[in-house]
């Protein structure tokens, strides 16, 4: 019968008649919303989870069911279901319903769901912590959705997101085998709000320096991206700026490194790089992922904000790798990273304006087509 009132409900979107659609859609909605309980018998209502989550993978359906509180209702309900398949097809259908921007709106305002999926994803032995850390990623890319969980997460006295940091440095910290690589993607949200990057830019903490690794893991591009993206995010409070370029962070060489590739440079160019940069491998590649290297490009661009911060890029003898990797992204027909390698490059090689602001520099003429004399 669930099969049969899912089928129904598929057809019935495709149709356009004034008043009939409504009725009928109200009246099947009824009746599956009946499947869905906790007391329905397992068959009947692992047969009703499986066609929502049908349903949820097309936007007419995902329409359907955040029209429909009750069915939505149900859904939540059964994610505390005793019977790991209902479950995780609950929580697969919140995966594609969060995709829609609405739903974090809906969902965020009327139903306090997010300290249980912090709770989940903090939990060594759940099943379903890989399907909450892509709901609660998908929740925050708004910054309404962003700035609510941040509320909700400052409010909780149990330093859940020191938990979620935990959970993501451990390899293996799920029992199940979930890699936790979408936490990535949610710290990169949070820190839209300015309250989530002082959390990690607190400088009696070591968050940045521990973070700093992933951006050289290779195994996972998830991880690697959103980890860029949260350092980017973070280089916008620009009081951290010394901090973050210092000893104690050390931030540079990190984001240069995925940039640089195998060329070599004469013995001068290469005693100003960073030690980590000097003489690397003749197999040395760059990051391959097209947007992560253009993320890494900005966020040096921002360090170079204040005139301390240019003289200290500059000094790092940053300016040879942006240099070759401008060329190499010419070659590969990259023109996005190009033109962001252009930014920086023209910061780079201009001379410093009296008042050190970045948007007053002057290029100096013989610099202008960057393409042509790099």
């Amino acid at each position: 019968m669930a099969k049969c009132v899912c089928a129904l409900i598929s057809s019935t979107l495709q149709v356009n008649i004034p008043g009939r659609q409504g009725k009928i859609m109200e009246e099947v909605c009824k009746e599956l919303v009946q499947f869905m309980q906790l007391s329905s018998r397992l068959e009947i209502k692992l047969t009703a989870t499986k066609n929502v989550l049908a349903l949820s993978g097309a936007p007419e359906g995902r329409k359907f069911i955040l029209e429909n509180k009750n069915l939505l209702e149900a859904i939540l309900t059964l994610t505390k279901d005793k019977i790991p398949l209902v479950v995780k097809d609950c929580y697969l259908s919140l995966v594609n319903l969060s995709a829609e921007d609405y739903f974090a709106k809906s969902v965020l305002e009327k139903y306090n769901v997010v300290p249980e999926f912090l709770k989940i994803i903090s939990d060594p032995n759940s099943e379903f912590s890989h399907q909450v850390c892509m709901i609660m990623s998908n929740l925050t890319r708004s910054n309404f959705g962003s700035t609510k969980v941040v509320e909700i997460i400052f409010n909780d006295k149990s330093s859940r997101l020191n938990q979620l940091l935990d959970a993501f440095y451990k390899t293996k910290y799920n029992k199940h085998g979930a890699s936790l690589n979408h936490l990535a993607s949610l710290f990169t949200n949070l820190t839209q709000i300015p309250k989530a990057r002082s959390f990690f830019l607190d400088e009696t903490k070591n968050h940045i320096q521990r973070l700093l690794p992933y951006l050289q893991y290779q195994e996972s591009l998830t991880r690697r991206g959103g980890i860029a993206s949260m350092l980017r995010n973070c280089c916008f409070e620009y009081e951290s700026h010394g901090w973050l370029l210092g000893e104690k962070v050390d931030i540079l060489p990190h984001l240069l490194l995925p940039l640089a590739g195998p060329e070599e440079f004469s013995e001068a160019d290469t005693d100003k790089l960073p030690l980590d940069l000097q003489y690397l491998p003749s197999d040395k590649t760059r990051e391959p992922d097209e947007d992560i290297r253009k993320i890494l490009i900005q966020s040096i661009i921002l360090l170079c904000a204040d005139e301390s911060g240019r003289e200290f890029v500059k000094s790092k003898n940053a300016y040879v790798i942006i240099r070759e990797l401008h060329q190499w992204e010419l070659k590969e027909q990259n023109s996005e990273v190009a033109e962001e390698c252009e930014k920086l490059i023209q910061i780079l090689i201009s001379e410093e304006p009296n008042e050190g602001n970045l948007m007053n520099i002057d290029i100096p003429e013989n610099y202008q087509r960057i393409s042509e004399t790099s």
